[in-house]
């Protein structure tokens, strides 16, 4: 009986090492994640729901993946190092029926704020970049900004963002909105149109993607306004009395 119970014990120790051996050589084999690495550049924009970001850097592009709680840590346009992976350019979406014209139809009231500020930095391209009362703003300007506004300059930002449905232009059947963020350009200053997605809500700053480059606007503590919605935003920059 001594016999038969020590062969007992042995075999289940030789299938507890067997089993560990096992575990072992699979843990071993387990692909490892990939190391983060470390990138810095200008935040040009930033993706919430596929948690990628782009940087700017001269004049290369760099999409990087990384993580939620990285990308709530950033504004728009400053110098920024975070740790991710290089993720592939974004896939531009096919389509297979030709082109159609869409254009915004306004929905409900336009947000006007009117905020005082100093030019911090004129971009070539004509942005302004603006330290204003109520946060960091980004704005276009027109053509040749740069001969009419300079680095320190005092002025007056006032700002009407209004939520757009995009439509087929043949089917819209609608007008240009009569409010007074229509009357925008008749105003002394510099005034600019920009249509497109919500890419970041902070605090009654809104980020919104345009085809030059993302601008950043204050509209106040609005529930109107999500991330993924498409606005229409009309700005005026005029250098203050």
């Amino acid at each position: 009986m001594k016999t038969k119970g020590w062969l007992a014990l042995g075999s289940l120790a030789l299938l507890s090492l067997a089993g560990c051996a096992s575990q072992t050589t699979a843990t071993a084999q387990a692909p490892a994640s990939p190391p983060a690495d470390t990138f810095t550049g200008e935040v040009w924009t930033w993706d919430e729901r596929e948690n990628t970001v782009t940087l700017r850097r001269g004049v290369q592009d760099v999409r990087v993946k990384t993580t939620p709680d990285q990308i709530r840590r950033l504004q728009l346009h400053q110098t920024a190092t975070i740790r991710g992976q290089l993720a592939p350019p974004a896939d531009l979406p096919s389509t297979i029926a030709p082109a159609v014209a869409m254009t915004p139809v306004p929905r409900g009231q336009a947000n006007e704020q009117t905020s005082m500020g100093t030019v911090t930095a004129v971009d070539p391209a004509g942005r302004l970049s603006i330290d204003s009362e109520r946060g960091a703003l980004h704005v276009w300007a027109a053509a040749g900004a740069s001969q009419r506004f300079a680095t320190g300059d005092k002025v007056r930002v006032t700002m009407a963002v209004q939520p757009v449905d995009m439509v087929p232009a043949s089917r819209s059947g609608a007008s240009a909105p009569t409010d007074s963020s229509a009357s925008m350009s008749s105003q002394p200053g510099d005034s600019a149109v920009v249509t497109g997605r919500i890419m970041g809500v902070d605090r009654g700053l809104l980020v919104v993607e345009s085809p030059s480059g993302p601008i950043q606007i204050w509209v106040g503590e609005s529930p109107r306004y999500s991330v993924s919605q498409t606005v229409q935003v009309r700005t005026n920059v005029a250098k203050a009395q």
